[in-house]
């Protein structure tokens, strides 16, 4: 996985403490190179003046919808890469909704997350994958759907791709090639009719039933 040496990180969070805290950790990380903060309320803003790499999008204490935020804010500048840090177990806090996905999502951090876990989940981001921490995938992993316009390999891959594994790693567990893999890969979001991994995954779960 190749992550860029040079990436400039926003973090947006109404909380200053909390703020502060994410800065301890990624100032840490080697291809971050800037960091820049905004709030909320002043999101787009911040991203027109800063055009960051990815951003890092905590909780909005204003009675706003965070994902409306979310949806404006990639739609905004298509390309940004988005990592949520969130509170497992509080519904209203999760955020893993049609809307959320649609806006272009490439990872969540649960609230316990540790600095390893943000390493992971930002150079997953800007190497262009998606980040699921384990406490997601084991919490939804009684939750896969079947489809009946998938192969039985089709469906294999869907299966595994929800669990959070990379194309080598389902490679390896098939027994079939990596180009293989990304061919499978390829049709299955065609025929579930989503545009990323992380879609496919939330529709396996049965979190969303319609394309975004």
């Amino acid at each position: 996985m190749s992550t860029r040496h040079d990436a400039h990180v926003l973090v947006a969070d109404d909380s200053p403490a909390r703020t502060l805290g994410i800065i301890q950790i990624v100032r840490e990380f080697s291809y971050v190179r800037t960091i820049s903060t905004s709030s909320f309320s002043d999101l787009a803003d911040a991203v027109d003046r800063t055009a960051p790499d990815l951003v890092l999008l905590g909780t909005a204490e204003s009675p706003d919808s965070p994902d409306d935020d979310l949806t404006a804010l990639v739609r905004h500048r298509a390309g940004d890469r988005v990592v949520r840090y969130i509170t497992f177990g509080d519904p209203a806090q999760t955020r893993v909704t049609p809307s959320s996905v649609s806006a272009g999502l490439h990872g969540f951090l649960p609230d316990s997350a540790t600095p390893e876990d943000f390493d992971r989940a930002l150079s997953s981001a800007l190497a262009g994958f998606t980040y699921f921490p384990r406490e997601m995938t084991e919490e939804l992993t009684e939750r896969r759907m079947r489809f009946p316009e998938l192969t039985r390999r089709e469906q294999q891959v869907l299966d595994l791709l929800s669990g959070g594994l990379s194309n080598h790693r389902i490679a390896r567990s098939l027994g079939i090639k990596e180009a293989t893999v990304k061919m499978y890969v390829t049709q299955v979001l065609a025929k579930l009719n989503v545009e990323s991994r992380l879609q496919a995954c939330l529709k396996a779960r049965g979190l969303t039933s319609a394309a975004a």
